[in-house]
């Protein structure tokens, strides 16, 4: 059977761009793969945050025992502000779901670099009552060997016998400070760090020395990326999180838990922890400036912390310090 000329021919054409029109096809198909998966890496992370704060966070497997049932928690810093800038996460997460608890905190210094000291010890006190820490127990000290100093590694020895005069004090039965990268990298951070860390680590196991956990230090490119570094963190808590969702495990259910567990935390906050972080932060008007406003919102340390714990037997050797 002849077709007709005017058929021929565009049955023709459309051999001929045949090839075009599926590549268009796959292009369409490409682009829709790409949007979902964009689509996905927009939502997932929030989603995951919201799970954590509001779901399976008060369970021992993401929040150990020794912390949700501390008696006295002390906050190791080493600046005011330090409080809120890096650790609001684990304080809110941990007062709030132990009422119990009795929250304390000192800065081994008063952030007097800039000759602001006095009013920095001022706004400290503020910003701790958002925090829901005691303000009787909210100090930043001056000792005149330990003043702020970006370029001064501080006595670690000198550090401990601070540190332990508080822990007598009070009664401290459980710490939270910096790790050996200081959030920031910055020296005096790491030197509160190395203390803390050589107090507990260096104590016998039949001690009565609080436990002490460290809230982790990442990459420059990962501390600003809001929520997004949050699912590569919660990787290694993963069984974790899903064995809170469908078998949760409270405060006293120890039989669940695993050395490994109760050697990690994860804790994010909640949208009204997050307004009390930036309520806290808000007290510190001498530091509020344009690039700390966005850190409040960009920083990975005001949504959410993951903490390890100082194990007493791997007892670490003293460090000296230079500054980064």
């Amino acid at each position: 059977m002849l077709l007709p000329p005017r058929v021929t021919r565009l049955l023709g054409a459309l051999r001929l761009h045949a090839p075009s029109f599926r590549s268009l096809s796959l292009s369409r198909r490409a682009w829709r793969l790409v949007s979902q998966i964009a689509l996905f890496l927009v939502l997932f992370p929030p989603l995951l945050q919201w799970t954590i704060a509001y779901l399976v966070g008060g369970d021992v497997r993401l929040l150990p025992e020794d912390l949700q049932g501390a008696k006295n928690l002390l906050i190791v810093t080493a600046h005011p502000d330090d409080e809120c800038l890096f650790f609001a996460p684990s304080i809110l997460g941990v007062l709030d779901r132990n009422r119990g608890v009795h929250g304390s905190l000192i800065s081994i210094s008063t952030g007097n670099n800039y000759g602001i000291g006095d009013l920095r010890k001022t706004e400290l006190v503020g910003s701790c009552t958002a925090l829901q820490i005691d303000p009787a127990r909210c100090l930043a000290l001056d000792h005149p060997d330990l003043q702020d100093n970006p370029t001064k590694w501080w006595d670690t020895t000198l550090l401990q016998s601070v540190v332990q005069e508080y822990i007598d004090k009070w009664n401290i039965d459980a710490i939270i400070t910096f790790d050996e990268g200081g959030v920031s990298g910055h020296i005096n951070h790491r030197a509160v760090s190395a203390a803390v860390r050589e107090l507990v680590s260096s104590s016998p196991p039949s001690s009565k020395t609080p436990v002490a956990y460290m809230v982790v230090t990442t990459s420059l490119w990962r501390k600003y990326t809001f929520l997004g570094d949050l699912p590569l963190t919660a990787l290694r808590f993963t069984w974790r999180i899903l064995a809170a969702l469908f078998y949760p495990a409270r405060v006293g259910a120890t039989e669940t838990t695993s050395a490994f567990a109760t050697s990690r935390a994860l804790v994010a906050n909640s949208w009204h922890r997050y307004r009390e972080t930036r309520e806290a932060f808000r007290n510190h008007n001498s530091q509020y400036t344009w690039d700390r406003h966005l850190y409040m919102v960009v920083s990975r340390y005001v949504w959410f912390n993951d903490l390890k714990k100082i194990l007493p037997s791997a007892a670490a050797a003293p460090e000296t310090g230079s500054a980064p």
